[in-house]
């Protein structure tokens, strides 16, 4: 290298570490605040907490939008890839895209904050109204799942659609506001407008983008994915329709989407009147077993549940969060989950998905820079919450942890493995419904058929009948802004662009699981497995993409033929998916 060209890469790499150092001395203390806000926000549903989370996201986003320190930083990486050592210009680009994503005015950084406060605590704040009492979601789960009468369903269904038409409270109780799915639509328009302003279409594009994954790699994803799941779920449907039928004592062309024993048909019904896990689980501490499954992992998770919340709180008082999630507080340090656990299969593996999220967060090495404590891209913490879920589905984990016996373990894996052949059938459908609205709810939020549109994308992708054709759109009916079905799925509010990542997750989840039996003999209850992962894909956190950090831990770029093998069928598709990805 010439003494011109020493002297500009030190320059550059200089400039690239003063940028670091300033935007982590300035953010790492307002994140973990903003942090702890939302934390209490949660837990509480406090409007106190909430507004506190938006002064708090506000000074965040307002730091973010220097223009001058985007500037820098587009020079240092301009500067080309021998500037800056590989680290540091992985820290600059991490810092690019994240003040990319700030560079609009202060009114819309307010307006966004407070928005998307208010909303989250609408949603928080909502509880379904059934024959007059107030009910959470674990109940009307358990009506969907238990009863056998239509109108009983179908009644338990639609009070937990209202959350769409809800219109919150003002200080002292009183109906207050325009609807959840008025709100939505202008949180999707204020969220556009911001992304117009740093060069983008829509804030659909701009999340993705700025989050290394291409939308035109993802749409050619979900259409390999789409096509490759049609025969397979049709005729798994086929089948289900005729069993539902008989259940209700109705006709197949009676069923309609309350019949399918979930809100959104986003996971099977279980086979038959009981499951056996169901059974099993019965009087157990979710909790002990999950401590024992990562135990065994070699992974202590005791101080991330000393932190979290885990059970539903009184449901005719309580403003807490009806669903789950982890929270990085200050990861490695302080990670915490919160859950609603009820006795049973469902929530014994969230318990495990969440605390997945968990160890992933808890084994970064706190030695990183700020930005890159953090996993290369979210779908590859999904990918190893998702993996946690399987071992409900590993016969060594229900004789070690369960203590069931050989035969009866074997038995409910067997079952268990033909089970999750069908939940991937049925997610990827789900999910198809949802990245597809979501695109065409970005694309223009001021149609007026949003509502028809999610049953065509419901009667397409899941094959379900909309609840009333003539209400939602088919034979020519008029669009009904009541029928915002869509916005009753809190994904929306707080986590825009993000629903393909737990597909994606599973696609790379079955590659990672392929990977751990080939270098460590398998995953559940295997230390070497736990330290593979500890040291191979946790540790290092985001220095390396995720298209790479695939590609060294499983051997070869993000390949579908795992996942589609999990679906009991010959021809695994083998074209790898990671080559054209950003």
């Amino acid at each position: 290298m010439r003494s011109h060209d020493r002297s500009t890469a030190s320059f550059a790499e200089a400039t690239a570490r003063e940028l670091d150092a300033t935007l982590e001395r300035d953010l790492e203390p307002l994140e973990i605040a903003s942090n702890e806000a939302a934390w209490e926000a949660e837990v509480t549903g406090a409007p106190e907490a909430f507004q506190r989370v938006e002064e708090l996201r506000a000074r965040v986003m307002t730091r973010l939008a220097n223009r001058d320190e985007l500037r820098r930083a587009e020079e240092i990486l301009a500067a080309g890839e021998d500037a800056v050592p590989p680290s540091i210009r992985r820290q600059v680009l991490r810092w690019r895209n994240r003040l990319a994503a700030n560079q609009v005015d202060a009114e819309t950084i307010a307006r966004l904050a407070r928005d998307e406060a208010e909303l989250a605590q609408q949603y928080n704040g909502f509880r379904a109204d059934l024959d007059g009492r107030s009910v959470t979601d674990n109940e009307i789960d358990r009506i969907l799942l238990e009863d056998r009468s239509s109108a009983a369903v179908e009644a338990a269904w639609r009070a937990s659609k209202a959350i769409s038409r809800h219109r919150g409270e003002d200080g002292v109780g009183a109906v207050a506001g325009p609807s959840v799915a008025e709100r939505l639509r202008d949180l999707v328009r204020l969220r556009n407008a911001a992304a117009r302003q740093i060069g983008f279409d829509n804030a659909y594009r701009a999340n993705l983008e700025l989050g290394e994954m291409s939308q035109d790699w993802l749409y050619q994803t979900l259409d390999l994915l789409e096509r490759e799941t049609r025969p397979p779920f049709q005729a798994y449907k086929r089948e289900l329709d005729s069993e539902l039928a008989r259940r209700f004592a109705i006709e197949p062309a009676e069923l309609r989407p309350w019949h399918y024993r979930d809100r959104f048909f986003q996971t099977p019904p279980p086979v038959g009147d009981e499951d056996e896990l169901d059974r099993v689980l019965d009087g157990r501490d979710i909790v002990a077993l999950a401590t024992e499954s990562f135990d065994q992992l070699g992974f202590d998770i005791r101080p991330i549940v000393g932190r979290s919340d885990l059970y539903p709180g009184d449901p005719e008082t309580s403003k807490r969060c009806q669903h789950a999630f982890c929270m990085s507080v200050d990861a490695p340090r302080d990670v915490r989950i919160l859950c609603n656990i009820t006795p049973g299969k469902r929530w014994m593996g969230t318990t495990l998905h969440e605390l997945g999220h968990g160890i992933y967060a808890a084994s970064l090495d706190p030695e990183l820079p700020f930005v890159l404590r953090d996993d290369p891209h979210t779908l590859c913490n999904e990918a190893i919450a998702l993996l946690m879920e399987r071992h409900l589905h590993d016969a060594g984990w229900l004789e070690r942890v369960l203590g069931l016996s050989p035969e009866e373990a074997r038995a409910i894996e067997e079952n268990g493995r033909r089970r999750l052949a069908v939940r991937h059938l049925v997610f990827t459908r789900w999910v198809l419904v949802m990245c597809h609205f979501e695109r065409a709810l970005y694309e223009n939020p001021d149609r007026d058929d949003l509502g028809v549109l999610w049953w065509d994308l419901v009667e397409r992708f899941q094959e379900i009948r909309r609840p009333s054709p003539r209400r939602y759109g088919a034979e020519g009916a008029s669009p009904d802004h009541r029928d915002d079905d869509w916005a009753a799925k809190i994904h929306f509010v707080g986590h825009p662009a993000y629903y393909q990542n737990y597909l994606i997750g599973e696609v790379f989840g079955a590659q990672l699981e392929h990977a751990l039996a080939a270098e460590c003999g398998g995953f559940a209850g295997n230390r070497d497995a736990g330290a593979f992962l500890r040291d191979r894909m946790f540790r290092p956190g985001a220095t390396r993409s995720w298209r790479d950090l695939i590609a060294e831990i499983s051997g070869k770029p993000l390949d579908p033929s795992y996942y589609l093998a999990t679906l009991e069928r010959g021809g695994p598709v083998t074209t790898p998916l990671g080559s054209s990805a950003r």
